[in-house]
């Protein structure tokens, strides 16, 4: 493609000769050899746009450019014809060209000018389009070549670029593979290598490739220093350049080299050495086409780039290594159960450990900056003693004393401590190191009580089996009798009466057996309906008369494969721990579920593969738990209860029972709000079960296009409940928490149809939420979503039994279903609040 001009062309508003203030002025003579001087593809127009003269550069470039004779030629043709239909290649075809011409043509711009893209017949081009009137009618319309210009801004503004993505990386690898793509896209390259020198061993390695080829085949390759063109830029300490790296006698390349650049398709290399200061550390290296020569302008920018990816790779390795002694010293302390705290010279804390946090209670945030005497139970007086004792005796060991946690407790540690000097030797502080030694005591207090409890199981075994031999003989007799009398005989009745309460006293004595883990493992196919229903006489014992129980059992519930005596111990650790949480009386639900478990649930919890389940979930009205208890609750001998009020041992016992029965726990708890276990077994199908008892195929969700405003405060729920919606076709409006949805309804222009929310969130709760855009919104509809089971939040008094409700976990079908059941509902009438806690 030829180029046009070297800038853009400058004509005055209005042209002094007199024999040129009119279009055909410049067809011949004078004005005709003025025209074909000017450097940039020129056209006189007359006030229609009819071409009456074209320089030597218009004609020039439409011959190069496939534009026909007369097109060529110019003079006759409408201009703007030829610009809208694209009959030459370099002239605008945009509509703001031709109202901007146009304008100058009614004299309604003393001059116009535009920069536009325009092709030839190798690459695109850009232009300064000039329009400049005529006095006597018509205009000058200039065409300037400006793509050498643009291509260096356009460059200098992708180092600009490549420079802000340099600096935030810090990774060598990242820098390193950073800077060879950056090159490759900002020369147009084939091909580029990055080389870190390793002086000492005399060659250079190559870190990163990128462009044409297996970028990978060139990692880990290595040059010896003065081999090949990146060798002799390190030797020589320049850049080096040659056309033909294939076929330069002067340039030797190592043995694989050769088969390398072959398979990239270069010829042409340019090495430049990476320098921080005045020390090579490496060398840039670009390959292309057989030949490519780079201009002053481009070799600048290359340095400039080189200069900057030099800088990078230097802080790299820098970053590197700092973060690598740091992350040492890091990992030892933050993996030392020890306590680990210094101070500065005034006795102010400058570091505290994980361990420390552990130990005492409080973050690292709170006490940097404290004084360490806080945790001295003697207080400042103490720790000057301390400090005495060290300037004194040096370095202490073994320091046995209490510290005070943050919560007041007294920990017993083993300390030992020393002052802390500079590189002068100058003291600055002191270093701790604390070893709790209560620790010790702990376990053997836990032992004791462990020892307790199995005594207490080993008498309650012992009494259920000798309990069960006399129930044999009893139950035994008093079948005998019933078989041998008339029902219409009067002591049949009391006779039937004593077998029956036999029964009942050897269901008992299994109960025992049960929670005294005497019993063998002997996993069946259950019914968890008549399991629960079966130990409701003596859960309602258990719990006391103070908390109202309700066992809401589902219709029709798949069967479960487990041993009886540990789920009925799962039932009866989960209610004690249920009641022990409600001091002052209150709800307890146990309720029954078939559910379905998809690979998405399935894919945040790793030990539940996607199939049918049961769920048993066990939910109270209780003080509710908070983050910090319910990431520890299945601990051994974790408890929140006092000393001799709990072993720790009831919820891991739980664990271990549900995790060997080949199910999953999950755990549902806010503070002030209950807490509700799920339990889930794998549901299997009974050897004699009818084939229409077996659960039909899960249907497509149906699908809608109305928009839902959904509001949950975890984010992988809401991001869950977003995609099944929008998988679904709806438009989703997603909020965080209520503040946001309240905006988002106030702001949104378009209608929002429904409001599914979460029903207990942090400040405020999705009733709440719902009362506050009823005025907003009045014809919208209102789905809840909660993990506490259904049956249970109604007893909250959370929500009513006609509000429509969706239980966490669900599948997308579900969520689908329940959403378009929701929308298609009864519509809420003008002026209605929505259904009261």
């Amino acid at each position: 493609m030829t180029t046009g001009g070297r800038g853009p062309l400058r004509v005055a508003p209005t042209v002094p000769a007199p024999d040129a203030s009119t279009p055909g002025a410049w067809i011949g003579g004078p004005g005709r050899a003025l025209l074909d001087a000017l450097p940039a593809m020129t056209v006189i127009v007359d006030d229609r746009g009819i071409i009456a003269a074209a320089n030597e550069a218009w004609r020039r470039f439409g011959r190069e450019n496939g534009a026909g004779p007369a097109v060529a030629e110019g003079i006759g043709q409408d201009y703007f014809t030829v610009c809208r239909e694209g009959r030459m290649a370099g002239c605008p075809q945009g509509a703001r060209a031709e109202a901007g011409i146009a304008r100058v043509l009614r004299r309604e711009l003393p001059i116009f000018t535009l920069d536009y893209a325009g092709h030839g017949t190798d690459d695109w081009r850009w232009f300064t389009l000039t329009v400049t009137p005529l006095e006597g009618g018509g205009a000058v319309i200039a065409h300037s070549d400006i793509t050498e210009r643009r291509r260096v801004e356009m460059s200098a503004a992708a180092l600009i670029e490549t420079g802000r993505e340099l600096a935030s990386g810090l990774e060598p690898a990242q820098v390193a593979r950073q800077i060879a793509t950056s090159v490759v896209r900002v020369f147009d390259a084939c091909h580029a290598t990055l080389y870190r020198l390793e002086r000492e061993a005399g060659r250079l390695v190559c870190i990163a490739a990128a462009g044409s080829g297996d970028p990978t085949a060139w990692h880990g390759r290595s040059v010896r220093i003065g081999e090949g063109v990146v060798g002799r830029a390190v030797a020589e300490e320049r850049s080096v350049w040659t056309p033909d790296v294939l076929a330069d006698p002067k340039i030797t390349l190592p043995d694989w080299a050769a088969e390398r650049v072959r398979a990239a398709g270069f010829r042409s290399v340019l090495a430049m050495p990476l320098k921080a200061g005045e020390r090579v550390i490496g060398v840039l290296s670009l390959g292309d086409a057989p030949g490519r020569t780079y201009t002053e302008d481009e070799l600048a920018l290359l340095a400039a780039f080189v200069g900057q990816g030099a800088v990078a790779l230097e802080n790299s390795a820098l970053y590197l290594e700092i973060r690598d002694a740091r992350d040492f010293l890091q990992s030892i302390t933050d993996h030392s159960p020890d306590a680990i705290i210094t101070t500065d010279g005034s006795g102010r804390v400058t570091y505290f450990s994980r361990g420390a946090a552990a130990m005492f209670g409080c973050r690292a945030e709170e006490m940097i900056g404290e004084t360490v005497a806080s945790l001295y139970p003697g207080g400042l007086e103490e720790a000057q003693i301390v400090k005495r004792r060290l300037a004194k005796e040096g370095p202490l060991r073994n320091y046995e004393t209490g510290f005070l946690a943050k919560d007041g407790r007294r920990v017993e540690v083993s300390a030992s401590i020393a002052m802390l000097r500079d590189a002068a030797g100058v003291e600055v502080g002191t270093l701790g190191v604390l070893k709790d030694i209560g620790e010790r005591r702990h376990l053997e207090e836990q032992l004791r009580q462990s020892q307790k409890m199995d005594a207490i199981g080993q008498l309650a075994g012992g009494i259920a089996h000798d309990f069960n031999n006399l129930l044999t003989v009893i139950a035994g007799r008093a079948q005998l009798i019933i078989s041998r009398l008339r029902p219409e005989e009067p002591i049949h009745r009391d006779a039937t009466l004593v077998r029956t309460t036999a029964d009942r006293a050897a269901a008992l004595t299994q109960q025992l057996l049960a929670f005294s883990r005497k019993q063998v493992l002997q996993p069946q196919v259950l019914d968890l309906n008549a399991v629960v229903a079966g130990m409701e006489p003596m859960l309602g014992r258990l719990i006391g008369e103070d908390i109202d129980l309700a066992v809401i059992p589902a219709v029709g519930l798949g069967r479960v494969k487990a041993d009886p005596g540990q789920i009925e111990q799962v039932i009866v650790n989960l209610v004690v721990n249920a009641r022990d949480a409600m001091p002052e009386g209150g709800c307890l639900t146990v309720e029954t579920a078939d559910v379905e478990l998809d690979a998405a649930y399935a894919s945040r919890h790793l030990s539940v593969p996607p199939g049918p389940w049961v769920m048993l979930a066990v939910t109270d009205t209780g003080l509710g738990m908070d983050e910090q208890t319910r990431s520890r609750v299945f601990e051994p001998f974790f408890t929140t209860k006092g000393p001799g009020k709990g072993t720790g041992l009831g919820l891991a016992t739980v664990y271990g029972i549900v995790k060997q029965s080949g199910g999953d726990i999950q755990l549902y708890s806010e503070c002030g709000r209950g807490t509700s276990f799920k339990i889930y077994l794998p549901r299997v199908a009974e050897p004699t079960a009818l084939p229409a008892e077996a659960r039909a195929p899960a249907i497509l969700a149906p699908r809608g296009d109305e928009t839902v405003l959904l509001v949950e405060d975890e984010p992988e729920v809401r991001d869950l409940a977003r995609e099944i919606l929008e998988a679904s076709g709806y438009r989703v409006l997603q909020a965080c928490d209520p503040h946001e949805a309240v905006l988002m309804a106030e702001r949104h222009a378009g209608a929002i149809h429904l409001l599914l929310t979460d029903v207990i969130m942090p400040r405020q709760s999705g009733r709440a939420l719902a009362e506050r855009l009823r005025p907003l919104r009045p014809e919208l509809q209102v789905l809840y979503m909660s993990g506490y089971t259904n049956e249970a939040i109604i007893r909250h008094g959370v929500l009513e039994p006609d509000t429509v409700f969706i239980q966490k976990p669900f599948t997308p079908a579900a969520l689908g279903q329940k959403v378009r059941e929701t929308l298609d509902g009864p519509r809420p009438r003008p002026g209605s609040a929505p259904t009261p806690a």
